[in-house]
């Protein structure tokens, strides 16, 4: 079963389609993608970061078989006339009646060595024992239940079959708003709406892993009637998800708002609320590994985000674009939480839109790790977790006749300081002007303006005024009781 096959990707024009049909070009396969022959002519979209001459070459082993998989007939008559087919991969089979006219036109034609089917981790019942494992008993009440029918179809039509389980999928050309919902949140300076207080574990796993996975597969005997669970090597939180979404995209620390979905009415024509079902949904990949061990996740979570908020989220305009907030509205209104409002500037951060916010959670009051004696303002700008504006918070209270307006109007940039690099050094010894952001930017750094044994730059007062706990003044507190 080796060399180079004829294979039959049913689909093929977005997303893993994309992904595997460049993988069996590079194998050296021939690559026949049936579909209806309306997107990019039925060909393959591009992969991101791919030049036109690597994408035309690949294009060069790539022919269209037009069908419309919803017309029986015409899917099986298509397919029957096509000539043989080594290898088979269906991508988008959903139900029962969309795999049987395949497998007719296949036989027509004189069958198949192998049958790649796609099938979903969603096929399994509910469990205390996790992870999820190929032997998990399948729900019968699933919406993929129909996929566990296809499965034991092509068993009992004799086709060595083998069927991939994937969990959640993403990755650059994802057309499902997975990671991008976070990604449209976080970037435009809005709460991250989490059900179930953010703590059922979920998995994902990259779309080049997955089309890896499935190119190996071919000619590999060890795969014979099998299922193989297919996702990344780590597990993350609601919560987690949407830190590692806004640490891939630049951003701080994000702001999460919690609720409870039962609470939550989505009116008809309204975005979904949440991309990930309400309970732990996360499997072991164990048995992919042994049974194929050419085979590993390329891409920890955080790299792969990276990738889609880089190669994707950016570059195909999605931070330019307008999302619909409405349901996310619903739900701030229902718990009371304000729609926008953050403690930290996006200024300097890379691929961040002007005048967006990073949320800073964490702290009660985050805002003075990034202030600075030097700003000129009365009052500190932005707003506490609880939608306080920071000009009315804490001492403040006590005494109203100081209070001034508010100078921050939500999702305008927070004032910056006047300042190219900070000065002195971090425990380790690192100067700062070359710690943090800066050395993703080393064309900004400036040399270190502090110069060991030298006092560090003076701020434009004494000391903080007050008293800590135990009755010491600030002003002789911490460096400023060493005698001078």
């Amino acid at each position: 079963m080796g060399g180079s096959k004829r294979i039959l990707v049913m689909g093929g024009t977005r997303f893993i389609g994309c992904y595997l049909v460049a993988k069996l070009r590079e194998l050296g396969h021939q690559v026949v993608v049936c579909n209806r022959g309306k997107t990019n002519g039925g060909l393959p979209e591009p992969l991101p970061g791919i030049g036109d001459a690597q994408y035309q070459q690949m294009l060069q082993g790539v022919t269209v078989l037009q069908a419309d998989r919803k017309n029986p007939d015409q899917l099986k008559a298509a397919v029957s006339s096509a000539g043989k087919f080594d290898v088979v991969f269906d991508n988008n089979v959903r139900k029962l009646e969309d795999i049987q006219p395949l497998v007719q036109g296949l036989q027509a034609s004189g069958g198949c060595e192998q049958f790649i089917i796609m099938s979903s981790a969603g096929v399994y019942g509910p469990t205390d024992v996790l992870p999820l494992s190929e032997s998990t008993p399948g729900d019968p009440n699933s919406r993929h239940k129909d996929k566990l029918a296809c499965e034991n179809y092509l068993d009992s039509m004799g086709l060595n079959w083998t069927s991939i389980r994937p969990v959640y999928i993403y990755g650059p050309l994802n057309y499902n708003p997975v990671e991008r919902y976070f990604f449209d949140r976080v970037t435009r300076g809005r709460p991250v709406c989490i059900p179930y207080g953010g703590k059922y574990i979920t998995q994902l796993g990259h779309c080049e892993d997955l089309a890896d996975f499935m190119a190996k597969c071919v000619g590999n005997g060890a795969v014979a009637r099998q299922v193989y669970n297919i996702s990344s090597q780590e597990y993350v939180t609601f919560d987690g998800m949407a830190k590692l979404c806004s640490e891939a995209a630049g951003m701080g620390e994000p702001t999460i708002v919690h609720y409870d979905p039962k609470t939550i009415e989505v009116p008809d024509g309204f975005p979904k609320a949440f991309p990930f079902r309400g309970m732990h949904f996360f499997a072991s990949i164990e048995k992919a590994k042994k049974h194929m061990p050419s085979w590993k996740p390329k891409y920890s979570m955080f790299q792969g985000l990276k990738s889609s908020y880089e190669q994707d989220y950016l570059a195909r305009g999605f931070d330019k674009k307008d999302p619909d907030f409405r349901t996310d509205d619903l739900i701030l209104q229902k718990v009371g939480a304000p729609a926008s409002g953050g403690s930290v500037s996006s200024s300097g951060t890379s691929g961040v839109s002007p005048g967006a916010l990073k949320y800073s959670s964490g702290f009660e009051y985050a805002y003075q790790r990034n202030s600075y004696a030097d700003l000129e303002f009365g009052n500190d700008v932005g707003y506490l977790p609880d939608g306080t504006p920071l000009n009315t918070a804490g001492n403040c209270l006590n005494h109203p006749e100081t209070i001034q307006p508010d100078r921050h109007t939500p999702g305008s940039p927070l004032p910056r300081a006047h300042f190219h690099n900070d000065v002195g050094y971090l425990p380790d010894g690192t100067p700062l002007n070359k710690a943090g952001n800066a050395i993703n930017h080393p064309e900004n750094i400036q040399p270190d303006l502090h110069v060991p044994g030298s006092p560090l730059p003076a701020s434009g007062y004494s000391a903080d005024v007050g008293y800590f706990v135990d009755g010491t003044p600030v002003e002789t507190a911490g460096n400023n009781s060493v005698p001078r």
